[in-house]
C-alpha cells in the first residue's frame, strides 16, 4: 500500500469518525449504535496503520488478493449489522401492534361507557328512572 492510499484511508477514517460523533451530538443515532460505528471507524485507522496487517492475515487464510478479506469481513459485518436491525425492526413493529390494539379497546371503552351514560341521563330526563 502506497503511501497516498494510506493517508487517504486516515482522512476518510477521521471524516468517518467527525460524522458519527455529530450525529451522535445532534441526536441522530443512539450511543449503543454509534459505539458500532466508532468501532469501524477506529478499525479503518487501524488497517490503514498497518496495511501489512491485513495482507499477513490474508496469506494465512490462503486469500490470495488482501483487499478480498477487507471486503469479505465488511461485508459480513454489514449483514450482521442488518440482522441485528431487522430483529430491533420486528420488536418494535410488534410493540407497536400491541400499543394500537391496546388504544383502540380502551377507545372502545371509553364510548360503551359514554354511550351507557348517556343512555341513564336521557332516561332520567324522560322520567323512566324510580327512585
Amino acid at each position: 500500500m502506497n503511501s497516498f492510499l494510506q493517508i487517504f484511508l486516515i482522512i476518510c477514517a477521521l471524516l468517518f469518525l467527525i460524522g458519527v460523533v455529530s450525529l451522535l451530538l445532534k441526536n441522530k443515532i443512539s450511543e449503543r449504535y454509534s459505539v458500532i460505528w466508532l468501532a469501524g471507524s477506529l478499525l479503518i485507522f487501524f488497517i490503514a496503520g498497518n496495511p501489512k496487517l491485513l495482507d499477513r492475515t490474508a496469506k494465512v487464510l490462503g486469500i490470495a488478493y488482501p483487499p478480498s478479506l477487507l471486503f469479505l469481513l465488511s461485508t459480513l459485518i454489514l449483514l450482521l449489522f442488518c440482522l441485528y436491525q431487522t430483529i430491533q425492526i420486528t420488536k418494535l413493529t410488534n410493540k407497536v401492534k400491541d400499543i394500537s390494539q391496546y388504544l383502540a379497546l380502551h377507545q372502545f371503552q371509553e364510548q360503551e361507557v359514554e354511550g351507557r351514560i348517556t343512555e341513564v341521563k336521557s332516561g332520567y330526563e324522560q322520567g323512566n328512572y324510580e327512585y
